[in-house]
């Protein structure tokens, strides 16, 4: 199907990626091994083929169509196709709620009473979870790829397991969410425009800056400091652009109390000041 107004919607800032789209579908060919840095929670679900997935001491898990598999952030893991194959891939930037009240540290308390997998669970994809999936990759094939929909793509799907799986599957299937590599990660995803310094955001941590910045860089392969002011850079163009606040409330909300910091800011992230940005949006 063809998208309405093509250049207003790829201009957006809605369309731009941080690191990597919250939702992709990707056609691995045959036989071809590839090497993916985890910066985020994923859940894949295998729409056509066969995947070998090799992770850390050498964990192999096979994955064949129908199925889908959770791969915790801050791992690297090796990929290799059987045959042709296509992946849908939704990368869980927040806090993960499979609903308004029941998010995954609920299944956590139950780690008692449930048994504990010996590798990567799989789930089979249910005949809802199929209809999902084949609209999300229409949509992503016909050009829409808009940040916000995915993100409710991405919460109607985790209701959708919260609805049809047990929670002895979700457990078993989300279990390496609960590493502590994932749980830092996850402080840093939601905790970062709290914390205007790196020694702030180590300290919520009880480490002390080396500590943190080492375990940061180990886990997102860059320096704390950098990406922060990166993050921040992306929700305060977001903000300009949307026009619903004033450039002094903006500045204000994210730390700036001068206004000429606050464009120097903008000058160095976007090579324009607020006003330059919000007149081109317009």
């Amino acid at each position: 199907m063809n998208i309405y107004n093509v250049e207003e919607h790829l201009s957006c800032y809605c369309y731009g990626n941080a690191i990597k789209s919250l939702v992709e579908v990707r056609k691995i060919s045959q036989t071809k091994t590839e090497e993916v840095s985890l910066f985020f929670n994923e859940i894949v679900f295998v729409l056509k083929g066969k995947l070998r997935f090799i992770m850390h001491d050498n964990v192999n898990v096979n994955v064949s169509s129908g199925r889908m598999i959770f791969l915790p952030a801050n791992h690297k893991i090796h990929c290799k196709a059987f045959a042709g194959s296509t992946v849908l891939i939704l990368r869980l930037k927040e806090d993960m709620q499979l609903c308004h009240t029941f998010n995954l540290n609920r299944l956590n308390s139950n780690i008692n009473k449930i048994e504990k997998p010996t590798t990567f669970e799989t789930l089979e994809i249910n005949t809802s979870l199929k209809y999902f999936a084949k609209g999300l990759v229409d949509v992503w094939e016909d050009g829409l790829k808009c940040r916000f929909y995915f993100q409710a793509k991405i919460t109607e799907a985790l209701i959708m397991l919260r609805a049809y799986y047990s929670e002895g599957q979700l457990f078993q299937f989300f279990y390496y969410y609960f590493t502590l590599d994932v749980a830092f990660a996850e402080f840093v995803q939601t905790n970062h425009l709290k914390y205007s310094t790196v020694n702030d955001f180590a300290n919520a941590l009880n480490m002390n800056a080396q500590q943190f910045s080492r375990r940061f860089n180990s886990i997102f392969g860059e320096a704390p400091y950098g990406w922060m002011q990166r993050e921040k850079a992306q929700l305060i163009y977001g903000e300009i652009c949307r026009g619903g606040k004033s450039l002094k409330e903006i500045a204000d909300e994210y730390g700036f109390p001068i206004l000429s910091n606050f464009n120097r800011f903008c000058k160095m992230a976007f090579g324009m000041n607020p006003r330059e940005i919000r007149k081109k949006r317009k």
